[in-house]
């Protein structure tokens, strides 16, 4: 019988560099992977005011992210991931578009951005807009954008030109306060819809110019703009325009993304219409302009008049008069307040 030995326990646990080897990249492994898991689960109710994801989620300045960074006017721990990609969500270019009477693919209750210039009046389909977020566009000879952005229910219309020189923006994938980013296609440098400005590249901390809109039912636009056009469902992109892919978070006052600070003066979810003026900021709560004589507010802001007029039963609100250096959005509270903390609010 061959003779057994018993191996001594510090013999057989010895930490030789192989081993040693081992044992890190086991241990690397191990951190990578919770580290990955803590990036996805990190939860979608952000709502602690200053909060902020896990570094995984934060942007960096480097390189990789494709974007042009130069001049960043935020700090890039307030610029989050926000799931798609460049581009993921696709932006519309010079849009199919159908006359008004033809559009039977939208119904009566639908909700529309609509644009008049000069002759020409557009109503963008919402139900275009949650899947896209930018459209460029072309009316009434002006190079234009309408944004929306179904985190912030936010919309805003600009004129593309800047400089003499006009832009096309897409998607970034990218967010700050919970509201996107969009990215010049020139430059690929970015630019906020609710803070109003470009925050990085040759045009950091100058703004577009803002354009009048009216956001209301589609029954109701048509009924005003029977000559009117609407843009269309057939995009070129395979996506359920029957599907508002957002309707259970309009449901709660609970934010998928932080935000940089949050001001408790109004509700989360109040909806707004946010001006800029010189450096004057104020919001005027849809409710207050509902309940105004005639659903019509007047106000005046550095001695320039502001009308802006809403109807609680059509759900619409509208850019009756602003001043052309006026720049205007329609928000939650809780995005206009992280952008603009020194802001007013109207009351009657």
């Amino acid at each position: 019988m061959a003779e057994q030995r018993d191996v001594p326990r510090h013999e057989a646990y010895e930490w030789t560099p192989s081993r040693l080897l081992l044992a890190l990249v086991i241990l690397a492994i191990g951190a990578t992977f919770v580290g990955v898991m803590a990036w996805r689960e990190f939860p979608q109710d952000a709502s602690a005011a200053g909060s902020l994801p896990p570094r995984a989620r934060q942007v960096s300045t480097r390189p990789k992210l494709n974007f042009n960074l130069d001049n960043l006017i935020l700090p890039g721990e307030q610029i989050l991931f926000g799931g798609p990609p460049k581009d993921g969500i696709p932006a519309l270019s010079d849009p199919e578009v159908v006359p008004v009477a033809e559009a039977d693919f939208l119904h009566p209750n639908d909700r529309v951005v609509g644009v008049r210039i000069g002759r020409e009046q557009r109503a963008y389909p919402l139900r275009v807009l949650i899947w896209h977020e930018a459209v460029n566009d072309q009316l009434g000879g002006v190079p234009i954008a309408v944004i929306y952005c179904p985190l912030c229910d936010s919309v805003s219309v600009v004129d593309r030109r800047l400089d003499g020189r006009t832009y096309e923006f897409g998607i970034s994938g990218l967010l700050v306060n919970s509201n996107v980013l969009l990215y010049d296609r020139t430059d690929d440098a970015l630019w906020s819809q609710v803070g109003f400005t470009a925050i990085s590249g040759p045009n950091a901390g100058k703004s577009l110019r803002h354009l009048p809109w009216e956001l209301t039912t589609f029954a109701a636009w048509r009924k005003t703009n029977p000559a009117g056009a609407v843009v269309s469902f057939n995009t070129g992109y395979d996506r359920d325009y029957a599907n508002l892919p957002y309707e259970d978070y309009f449901q709660t006052d609970q934010l998928r993304f932080p935000i940089a600070r949050e001001d408790l003066r109004l509700g989360r979810r109040e909806l707004i219409v946010g001006v800029k003026l010189g450096e004057t900021t104020r919001a005027y709560p849809v409710r207050q302009i509902q309940t105004a004589p005639d659903g019509m507010v007047r106000d005046t802001i550095d001695g320039e008049t502001i009308v802006l007029q809403a109807n609680a039963s059509s759900g619409s609100v509208r850019i009756v008069q602003a001043p052309k250096r006026a720049l205007v959005v329609y928000t939650y509270w809780f995005a206009w307040a992280a952008f603009h903390p020194q802001t007013e609010i109207y009351a009657r």
